[in-house]
C-alpha cells in the first residue's frame, strides 16, 4: 500500500511501461519513499513537540537541519534495505533458514552478475550499495570532523550495514551478502572523502 505516491507511480508506470525493464525495482524504491515519508512527519510531529520543552536552550537550526536529513536518510535506507514487503506495510516477521544462505564468499556472486546476469543488476548491485551508504559517511564528517570522521565513517559504515545484512537474514527480506558489507562500508568512506573534499574547497 502507498498511501502518498500511488498517484505518482501509477503515473510513471503509463509512461514508462513499455520503456523500462526494470520497474519491480522503481515501484521498490517509490514504495520506500512513499513509506519513509510517512514515517518522517511522524518524527517530525515528535521533534515539534519536543521543541516546545526547549525553549530555554539555544536552537541550534542548521544542525537540527541535518539531523532531521540524517534521520530521514535512516528512515529511507531501512525502508529500501529491511522492510521492503510490498504486500504488507510496515511488517515483519521472522524466518527460519540455514546458514548457508548467507553468502560468505567475496566478489564471485558479483563477478558471477557482470559475466552472466543483468548489468543492470550487477551495477545496481555494486554501485547502488556505495552510494546509499556515502550519505552515511558525509554525515559522519559534519559530526565528528576531518579527524574523527574518517574513522568513525569506516566503523559506523560497517556497523550500519551487518545491522542491515543481519535484519535480512532473520525478517529474510533480502540476501545477506559479504560484498554488501564491502561496497556499503567503501561507500561510507568515500562520502566522507566527499565531504572533505568541499570542506577544503570551501575554505579556499
Amino acid at each position: 500500500t502507498m498511501y502518498l505516491l500511488g498517484p505518482f507511480y501509477r503515473w510513471i508506470v503509463e509512461i514508462f511501461a513499455d520503456r523500462v525493464n526494470h520497474l519491480p525495482l522503481v515501484r521498490l524504491f517509490i514504495f520506500s519513499l512513499d513509506h519513509a515519508i510517512v514515517l518522517f512527519i511522524g518524527w517530525l510531529i515528535v521533534w515539534s513537540i519536543s521543541l516546545l520543552f526547549r525553549r530555554r536552550k539555544r536552537i541550534v537550526w542548521k544542525w537540527e537541519l541535518y539531523r532531521n536529513l540524517f534521520i530521514f536518510y535512516l528512515i529511507l535506507l531501512s525502508q529500501v534495505t529491511i522492510f521492503r514487503n510490498l504486500d504488507e506495510s510496515f511488517t515483519v516477521k521472522f524466518v527460519m533458514h540455514p546458514l548457508s544462505d548467507i553468502m560468505w564468499v567475496p566478489f564471485v556472486d558479483s563477478i558471477k552478475l557482470f559475466m552472466q546476469g543483468s548489468i543492470f543488476a550487477a551495477y545496481y548491485n555494486v554501485v547502488g550499495n556505495i552510494v546509499w551508504f556515502m550519505p552515511l559517511g558525509f554525515f559522519c564528517g559534519m559530526l565528528y570532523g576531518s579527524k574523527k570522521g574518517e574513522s568513525r565513517s569506516l566503523k559506523y559504515g560497517f556497523l550500519t550495514s551487518f545491522f542491515i545484512e543481519f535484519a535480512q537474514f532473520i525478517f529474510y527480506t533480502g540476501v545477506s551478502h559479504i560484498d554488501d558489507i564491502i561496497c556499503n562500508v567503501l561507500g561510507s568512506w568515500l562520502g566522507f572523502l566527499l565531504y572533505r573534499l568541499i570542506k577544503k574547497r570551501r575554505k579556499k
